[in-house]
């Protein structure tokens, strides 16, 4: 009976772990690109700004 709980607990847990690892993983991803989209966007919208300063 122990090697059956210590089984369910090892499967638990890893189970837990690999979930959370993949959620963590999922919205580093998502803030990273967020990020970088919103990078992209306020150096477009900067340079826009000084083209049109120009004329």
């Amino acid at each position: 009976m122990a090697i059956m709980s210590q089984l369910f607990w090892g499967v638990t847990i890893g189970a837990l772990t690999s979930a959370f690892s993949f959620l963590a993983k999922g919205l580093a991803a998502i803030f990273g690109l967020g990020a970088v989209g919103w990078y992209g966007f306020r150096r477009h919208r900067e340079k826009r700004a000084r083209i049109d300063r120009k004329d």
